[in-house]
Order: structure tokens, then sequence, then C-alpha cells
């Protein structure tokens, strides 16, 4: 499954543009993710801001129709909120390459759906926590986390809406991760399980 993912992210950013060169439009692209991981007693309160940003290539393929590889650095990962003896937070940041190839269809003139897969490959991970223990003293810290206690690869599916107003682009789209974060056999999987990536995603962007 893994490699079927990987083939069409490469396929998309190699093939694609010469199928319709001439037609194809550049652009870039950032904006806000709220993220978590879908862990049992987990919910929407503990989804954790991070951003995107990247870079984007729309081939037109029919006047309705188009494919868009994406190459994008992606922050995500789960915010967790505690109280008792410490009241705080800790969050969790995963940090990802990722690459969607997205098939475009034109609802209308400036509105489009956009569906298709993605790979994603993580870069790091860390732990930032900010804490008060028992009212007397705070903790702020930030520690990297060996990344070997994760699998390197994600894949899943993306989703998501945009207007398209020319050169500006607005829109949302979610991720749904299918591939497991931790590694089996590794502390991350104690804490983790079989959790797996949840992201939504609001950009703007600008074509060329």
């Amino acid at each position: 499954m893994k490699k079927v993912f990987l083939f069409l992210g490469v396929a998309g950013l190699f093939v694609a543009p010469n199928m319709q060169a001439q037609e194809s439009s550049v652009g870039i692209k950032g904006g806000v993710n709220l993220s978590t991981l879908s862990i049992d007693d987990n919910n929407d309160k503990n989804m954790k801001l991070g951003f995107n940003v990247g870079v984007f290539n729309k081939i037109a393929l029919t006047e309705s129709f188009a494919i868009q590889p994406e190459l994008l650095y992606s922050r995500q990962g789960l915010k967790v909120e505690y109280d008792g003896i410490a009241d705080g937070e800790t969050k969790f940041n995963l940090n990802y390459i990722n690459l969607p190839v997205k098939l475009v269809f034109n609802l209308s003139e400036d509105f489009e759906f956009q569906f298709g897969p993605y790979v994603g490959y993580l870069i790091n991970a860390n732990l930032k926590s900010d804490a008060e223990v028992l009212g007397l003293f705070d903790i702020d810290s930030e520690d990297d986390v060996d990344r070997k206690n994760f699998n390197s690869i994600d894949y899943g599916l993306t989703a998501g809406l945009a207007f398209d107003l020319k050169p500006l682009i607005v829109g949302f789209n979610y991720n749904l991760g299918l591939s497991q974060v931790a590694k089996d056999d590794e502390f991350s999987y104690n804490m983790l399980g079989n959790a797996k990536n949840r992201v939504i995603q609001v950009y703007v962007g600008l074509k060329f």
C-alpha cells in the first residue's frame, strides 16, 4: 500500500506535467492546520494548531477536470490538556513533508472539489510542555523525540473544496491518515497505539 501511494505521488509530479504542460499553472499556498491523532479518548477540543506551506502545479486535462500535485511542509500532531497536580498542556508535534496528488473537478467557473491520495515523510518530532505544578512553579520545555520510534512514511486520502478567484485561491481540505504513526514494539506505541493522523487545513494560495 505504501508503494502504491508513493508511486502515485511521484507520477503526479513528474508525469502529469508532460500531459498538457502548455495549460498548467503553478502557485504557492499556505495556511492553518487543526490536527489530532485517532486515539480513542481524544476529541476535537484537543486539536492542535499548526500550519502548512508549499507549492502546487495544476494541470488542466479538460474544461472541468484537472490534476494537481502539491509539495507541502505540514506541522501537525496532537495536543493534550490536563489539570490536577499539574495544570497545562503538552503539544506533540509531528513535522511532515507531504505530497498530495489531487483530482480537481470544477463544479462551477470558480468553485472546485478536490480529492486524491497523499504520501508524507516524517522529518522530526518533538514534545512541547507548558504547565504549572501545584500552583508553585512553571514547566516550559521543548524536547526532541527520536523519530526512529515512528513510521517515517505516512499515507492517506485528502478531500476538500476551493474557490479559484484568479489568481487568488481560498480553500480547505481534510486529510485522513491510513498509516499507523507509531512503530510497533517501540515506546511510542504504548502511548499512541495504532493512532493515525487527522488534519483539517484552511489555506490561501496564489497562482502564477
